[in-house]
């Protein structure tokens, strides 16, 4: 199976995995995998707010994207976190997240952290195309996910400081556990951030942005000072702090930071960049990649970067690649050691013509061949909509946006 952008889809295509939205809080398949598409499909997609599909076709025969949780693992911690948010927001600033809560919400970073455990040494890809009519709660589940493998990484490959400032290697899945339940809840302080300042397509003021900044302590807040230990307070109320003294609320530099804070830092920016919300279109997971690297020794440290760059890849396996050599490739498999230079599949040669026998090779084999960009389609004009010279300095505008704040999360999606 391949990743198709939706814009890009035609009749005939068989689509490969269901499509799956939320009404009312009940999960329900848009489209069920196997589904002949057509342009009236095609165009409820889009409006649905789905960005790309996965189809199936003579391209992709035989690659198979994997995923690192189950789907129904995925609904069940959404519907988990829902439920909290859900009173939060009907309860305002007098919401208490209570133990009850807090231990629904262990049990199910349990189950994540058996499935992560249970994938082996995968490397993170794009693990879910659907709409964005849960944004909110994908994205805390991304987080999670993301967050727990960049942190089982490092934490059993770098050790973890005591209150000595000895370097340990036990407890680590503790650690992981308690530094999950921080992941889920991340962003609750959001809850009292009114709406429309939420929303807001341009910059917001400086009120509004003092409103903005409070979000991770009032989360920390919102808790009951009992049901949530030290370990998981860190990363709601550090995530948006930098190693360089730019983030907020506290300001905090260094080794102030605490890891678990960074490492929710680098899964929130990544996550932010390569989702589609209501206000921003997503950009490409390579630029949110990139991202998260060109922060080492400003926004996180240097060895924690390295950890995330082992546990996550540029290029989700079924996305069509540009490489350099002028060719159309499909990423058939990624590599935990070299995550930059997956196995692709050369499907189409330099005037995009589809080639007879496919040539498979592996790019760490390779180092005079690199991909310079993924593409919305592997046939016909196949570059991501938008103009491409604005989107490949995203990058470097983006940082410059996150180390002034001038913006919230979607800073971390706008340059």
């Amino acid at each position: 199976m391949r990743i198709v952008s939706t814009s890009r889809l035609r009749s005939g295509m068989t689509l490969a995995r269901s499509v799956w939205s939320s009404s009312r809080g009940v999960r329900q398949a848009l489209l069920t995998a196997g589904t002949p598409l057509t342009e009236g499909y095609r165009r409820g997609l889009e409006r649905a707010g789905v960005w790309a599909v996965y189809v199936d076709d003579g391209f992709s025969s035989g690659v198979e994207p994997p995923e690192v949780i189950t789907p129904e693992t995925r609904e069940r911690a959404m519907q988990a976190v829902g439920s909290v948010y859900h009173r939060a927001a009907q309860c305002g600033g007098h919401t208490r997240v209570g133990a009850d809560e807090v231990a629904a919400l262990d049990r199910m970073v349990a189950q994540v952290m058996h499935e992560i455990a249970q994938s082996g040494r995968l490397v993170w890809c794009l693990d879910d195309l659907g709409a964005f009519d849960r944004y909110t709660l994908r994205h805390s589940v991304n987080v999670l996910v993301l967050g727990l493998m960049v942190g089982r990484e490092a934490l059993t490959t770098l050790g973890w400081s005591d209150w000595r400032g000895d370097v340990r290697y036990d407890n680590v899945e503790e650690r992981l556990r308690r530094m999950g339940l921080g992941l889920l809840l991340h962003d609750v302080g959001k809850i009292l951030i009114p709406e429309p300042i939420l929303k807001k397509p341009g910059r917001l003021s400086a009120d509004e942005m003092d409103i903005v900044r409070q979000h991770p302590q009032a989360g920390v807040d919102m808790v009951d000072g009992d049901a949530l230990g030290a370990l998981s307070r860190v990363v709601i109320a550090g995530h948006h702090e930098r190693i360089d003294g730019s983030g907020y609320p506290a300001g905090r530099s260094g080794d102030a930071v605490h890891v678990h804070a960074q490492i929710a830092g680098m899964a929130d920016v990544y996550d932010a960049v390569s989702s589609t919300r209501v206000y921003q279109a997503r950009r490409p997971t390579q630029e949110a990649w990139e991202l998260v690297l060109s922060m080492s020794g400003s926004g996180f440290g240097q060895p924690l970067v390295e950890a995330f760059k082992r546990s996550v890849a540029p290029y989700p396996e079924g996305v069509a690649v540009l490489v350099s050599d002028g060719r159309r490739a499909l990423v058939v498999r990624n590599d935990r050691e070299h995550t930059s230079r997956p196995l692709i599949r050369v499907t189409h040669d330099r005037e995009g013509r589809a080639l007879a026998d496919p040539e498979e090779l592996a790019l760490f084999d390779h180092p005079s061949i690199t991909i310079l960009d993924t593409l919305a389609d592997l046939e016909g004009d196949a570059g991501w909509a938008g103009d491409r010279d604005e989107q490949r300095g995203f990058a470097d505008d983006l940082a410059g946006e996150l180390r002034t704040h001038e913006g919230i999360e979607r800073a971390e999606t706008a340059a």
